[in-house]
């Protein structure tokens, strides 16, 4: 944009103002826009700076510097060729005597700018207001603020400079406090005190005023402007060239021409005025101001593509009037040329596909920069920075959404720039069209926005419901590297990579345990539900009392080697653990459900070996149980089933030898086995039953359960004898034993030794 910073010197300049920037005039007498719209697309920032300074010296150029002046701008104040007023008036100031010692104080504050939407300018303005006037620009911009001019003169004693009086001007640079100030003042400084020349944009005061005057205004500036800066004055204002304004050019030209192509040329101003328009509403809106900050390379690319726009914008109205103004072709000739300039025009880098597709791209990543910011998600903008997050002892799992990076090269704007520079150099009404079909092939329109913000917020949902807080990150990366393919979700695990192309939204099925064992559980897969996998992914890690968010581990099993299931070896027996797994086909699923398992105990391997001393005792050996350091056996525990009693009896070793006497009155066991007690106070499986062989059943009838000792004599191969050591008065305990007379070999009575 050609655009002119001059300085207001006291001017009552306003937005929407007509000036003459061949003589520095304001054309006071009218606007380029009404009140209403300047009201309605003006837009202010607050812009609250002080500077306090002393000048330098008392030259006419540091004078103007003060007030950043143009050349051009200095030649027409100091010919006398406009009015100072206020603080501009300084400019005047009777020049410093050889006698005179002068020390100037330069107050400056802002509050605010103003400046009309860019909606204004590229909607253009009316031929008939701009053919109208003399002047050659309109105020776009307003610096508001105030300044001040406190210039101390004092009368020399003799050809020598006095500096104690700048010595205590300069104290005033450091405090608007007057008590401060005067409480700083020593006794030689007092006596040279002297009156002071008061130029100054605020207020109504007779210049000179005393030291303490002086003083008292300057403590008092702050409040001057007002509660809300009401009161402050323009400072300076930037100017816009009309002729950028002068959209008659074109339609106008167009006479004569097919309203057809009329409406094309008509519809591709209007869509560059449209992207112009969205490009900087990206730039200003609120909600990515903060994003726009991290980001300085985004803001670039926005605007280059904002200038890019506006460039071609004006070489197509420039080739367009050049068309319709040549008296060297004939209409339809004509008419040919416009449809060729369109067709350039379509087929080019500028094409609304191209333009807008980019446009998209941005929309794009800025609500993903947004909603990383919302959902306070990392975003990492450097190789190092992504490394130390992936590398990250604490950080067992870390899921990672790329982005383009926002520093490397954009290739699309790089074309753009090609192109207008081609355009430019063109001496030729129509030149050939530019073939960049090499150059935009990687830039072609890609359907992707919906399912990237969609990817996003299933990553938010997945980050906030995180079931492994502590271990697992949720990161977004917008690192410059070819090897990263933007808009992905990739997955980490103890920094190495697992998939770049994770899909967050197919999420498997629980996993399907088919076998636990004491060291080892097995996962059925489903492969015909699950389609052509490649690999499987899965993922364990200890848990349960005692055991805070363990790291998990993680096995990768190739599709081709698996058959029905998966084995997860290493285990500990009796422990708990959790598991979760996923599946990798041209992109790796998000990971199912956790679900919990706990191992087994082994049991004792084989049968307990007995052997029978005497009628009352049993010898019992086993095995040794499975154990380890972790978990160790600690005793066994050996139980017996006795003829006629439900369930089983047990008694427990001293410890962990593999042997055990049994005494087991009037011979009614006839079953064993053992189960090995391991240090926690697990209890593993029992091992195989072993029999023990029973010549005669001693059976006391009033303790046991003729119904049990019926199922027991049911399993014998060969009828035995029992012998009734006592009798019992229930009579259904009678009937039962009468059931019990067809499986025993011979009844035997030895009621009087008990």
């Amino acid at each position: 944009m050609d655009v002119t910073e001059v300085s207001a010197l006291g001017r009552p300049l306003d937005l929407g103002m007509l000036y003459d920037r061949r003589n520095e005039a304001l054309i006071s007498d009218c606007n380029l826009w009404d009140n209403h719209t300047l009201t309605s697309d003006r837009i202010s920032w607050p812009q609250l700076k002080t500077h306090v300074k002393v000048l330098e010296d008392d030259s006419l150029q540091e004078r103007c510097r003060a007030f950043e002046m143009s050349p051009m701008l200095r030649v027409s104040a100091l010919c006398g060729l406009m009015k100072l007023n206020g603080a501009a008036a300084f400019l005047n100031h009777p020049v410093q005597s050889q006698h005179q010692d002068r020390v100037t104080l330069h107050y400056k504050t802002t509050t605010r700018l103003d400046m009309i939407s860019q909606r204004l300018l590229q909607e253009g303005a009316p031929a008939s207001v701009i053919n109208a006037t003399t002047a050659t620009h309109v105020i776009i911009a307003v610096f508001y603020g105030a300044q001040a001019f406190f210039v101390f003169d004092n009368e020399r004693i003799n050809s020598e400079k006095n500096t104690e009086m700048e010595n205590v001007i300069k104290k005033m640079t450091t405090t608007l406090s007057a008590r401060e100030v005067f409480s700083s003042l020593n006794e030689k400084a007092n006596t040279i005190l002297c009156d002071c020349s008061l130029y100054i944009d605020v207020g109504d005061w007779k210049s000179p005023v005393s030291f303490d005057k002086a003083v008292e205004i300057y403590g008092s500036l702050p409040t001057l402007l007002g509660s809300k800066g009401e009161r402050a004055v323009p400072l300076k204002v930037w100017l816009y060239p009309l002729k950028k304004l002068d959209k008659s050019c074109v339609h106008a030209a167009l006479s004569g021409v097919s309203e057809n192509l009329i409406h094309q040329v008509e519809n591709i101003l209007e869509h560059l005025r449209k992207q112009i328009r969205m490009c900087q509403d990206m730039i200003t809106d609120y909600d990515n101001l903060t994003v726009i900050t991290w980001f300085p390379a985004l803001t670039e690319k926005l605007q280059n593509f904002s200038e890019f726009l506006q460039d071609y914008r004006t070489e197509f109205q420039r080739k367009t009037a050049q068309i319709i103004e040549s008296k060297h072709i004939n209409e339809e000739e004509r008419e040919k040329n416009l449809q060729e300039l369109i067709c350039n025009c379509n087929q080019s880098p500028f094409s609304l596909e191209n333009t807008q597709h980019w446009l998209e791209k941005k929309k794009t990543e800025l609500a993903v920069l947004n909603g990383c910011r919302a959902a306070n998600i990392t975003i990492v903008k450097t190789q190092e920075e992504l490394q130390r997050v992936i590398n990250d002892p604490l950080m067992s799992s870390v899921f990672c959404f790329t982005i383009s990076s926002m520093e490397a090269e954009d290739s699309f704007l790089k074309v753009l720039k090609q192109h207008i520079e081609l355009m430019k150099k063109s001496t030729l009404i129509i030149s050939k069209c530019i073939n960049l079909e090499d150059s935009l092939q990687p830039l072609k329109p890609v359907c992707i926005n919906e399912k990237v913000l969609s990817d996003l917020k299933v990553l938010i949902a997945a980050k906030e419901t995180n079931e492994d807080p502590k271990r697992t990150k949720f990161i977004a990366a917008s690192v410059p590297d070819d090897g990263y393919s933007e808009f992905s979700v990739q997955f980490y695990h103890e920094g190495r990579v697992v998939s770049r192309n994770l899909n967050l939204q197919r999420k498997t099925d629980l996993a399907q345990i088919s076998q636990i064992k004491h060291n080892s559980v097995s996962l059925k897969m489903n492969k015909k539900q699950n389609g052509n996998i490649e690999r499987y992914v899965i993922q364990y890690r200890a848990s349960g009392d005692g055991i805070d968010n363990a790291t998990w581990k993680q096995i990768i099993f190739d599709a081709k080697s698996v058959k029905e299931t998966c084995v997860i070896s290493d285990l500990k027996s009796g422990k708990q653990y959790q598991l979760r797994y996923s599946v990798i086909e041209h992109y790796m699923s998000n990971f199912s459900k956790i679900i919990n398992i706990k191992t087994a105990f082994s049991p004792i391997n084989g049968q307990p070996f007995v052997n029978k001393l005497n009628r009352s005792m049993l010898r019992l050996a086993w095995l040794k149980a499975e154990s380890d350091e972790d978990c160790p056996v600690l005793r066994y525990m050996v139980e017996y089933k006795e003829a006629g009693l439900e369930g089983w009896s047990s008694v427990q070793t001293q410890g962990p030898e593999c042997e055990c006497t049994l005494t087991v009155p009037h011979s009614t066991c006839y079953r064993v086995r053992v189960s090995a007690v391991y240090g926690e106070g697990y209890i593993s499986k029992p091992s195989e039953e072993t029999p023990v062989p029973v010549d005669v059943w001693s059976i006391k009838l009033s303790e046991r359960k003729s119904s049990i000792l019926l199922e027991v004599l049911k399993l014998q191969t060969e009828k035995k004898p029992v012998e009734l050591r006592d009798w019992t008065d229930e009579e259904s305990e009678l009937k039962g034993f009468l059931q019990c007379l067809p499986y025993i070999s011979e009844l035997r009575s030895v009621f009087n030794s008990i």
